[in-house]
């Protein structure tokens, strides 16, 4: 069966960015929950640069795709090609999901090694069939280099991961803070988390509407105020919802309603899902609004903790 050159580029195009939308299927949950979690280099790019980036190259990868198959299917060195072309797509969806959907930086590493080498193979083979199909792959392995190394800082800097659902068991101890609230021992040595600041301590800073200190909560939990605009990072921060221990119930990401590049206060909103914890020991908890800090250097790092109460 024949099939015409049109066709040809709109299934090697097809097929190249099938591989990107199902990375996206596992990429995407976990961008503003996990990956926001992590300690980021100051050269981490903002999260909207990949979606761009990854389509540009899927594009290319199918266009040079289409170049090889045009020489001739019945080509051994084609069929090769083209076999070896789509391992490193797999490698490539693979990646998204030990990477996004395993929350594994360290098995994500090793895989991108993998992949790496299979992109090198790939434009070998290619550049004996067709030299622009080759270089056409030249921009995807530099960022794949590049993603590389930002894969292997991460896995550095978070070497626990962002895992909160594991943890030690601790003894069920509740500390009295000056607020009223209680907390208890928690991180790998059992210290008592640190008691709820006051509201009013970060006011020149960030300003919260709505919960109000000591209010009850439920699910879903609306946040909203104002920030000034070095709280943010490309528009958004982390919102963390704890239990009375400090032990994580909901993450979110708080998302500015309007210019954001500004040293004025800036309207926020976000919403947090949540399962109810346990509140045998206590029902109160802590809405934990949190400085972004890309570049993950500690004397940056800031937070606004509101003490609640889970109805």
């Amino acid at each position: 069966m024949q099939i015409n050159k049109p066709f040809k580029l709109v299934i090697c195009i097809v097929v190249a960015q099938l591989a990107g939308i199902i990375g996206v299927v596992f990429t995407t949950p976990a961008i503003p929950n996990w990956y926001a979690g992590l300690i980021k280099p100051s050269f981490n790019p903002p999260s909207w640069v990949f979606g761009p980036v990854w389509t540009t190259l899927f594009l290319l990868m199918g266009v040079a795709a289409f170049l090889v198959w045009q020489q001739g299917w019945q080509k051994k060195t084609v069929r090769i090609a083209l076999g070896v072309f789509l391992l490193q797509l797999i490698l490539n969806t693979f990646w998204s999901i030990i990477f996004f959907g395993w929350h594994n930086p360290g098995a994500a590493f090793i895989e991108i090694i993998f992949l790496w080498l299979a992109i090198l193979i790939n434009i070998i083979v290619f550049a004996k069939i067709s030299k622009l199909a080759a270089w056409l792959l030249l921009p995807y392995i530099l960022w794949v280099s590049f993603a590389a190394f930002l894969n292997f800082t991460l896995w550095q800097m978070n070497p626990d991961g962002i895992k909160h659902s594991e943890g030690v068991l601790c003894t069920m101890e509740a500390k009295l803070c000056p607020d009223g609230s209680a907390v208890g021992r928690t991180g790998p040595k059992c210290e008592f988390a640190p008691c709820p600041e006051k509201v009013s301590d970060k006011s020149n800073l960030i300003k919260v509407e709505t919960p109000l200190s000591g209010a009850s909560i439920s699910s879903p939990l609306i946040v909203k105020g104002q920030a000034r605009g070095t709280w943010f990072f490309e528009g958004s921060f982390p919102v963390v919802l704890v239990n009375w221990d400090g032990r994580i119930v909901a993450n979110g990401i708080a998302v500015a309603l309007g210019g954001w590049m500004t040293t004025e206060f800036v309207p926020f909103q976000a919403t947090l899902e949540f399962i109810k914890p346990d509140i045998t020991v206590s029902n109160r908890g802590a809405l934990i609004l949190r400085k972004d800090n890309p570049s993950g250097i500690s004397q940056n790092d800031d937070s606004l903790e509101i003490p609640v109460v889970f109805e």
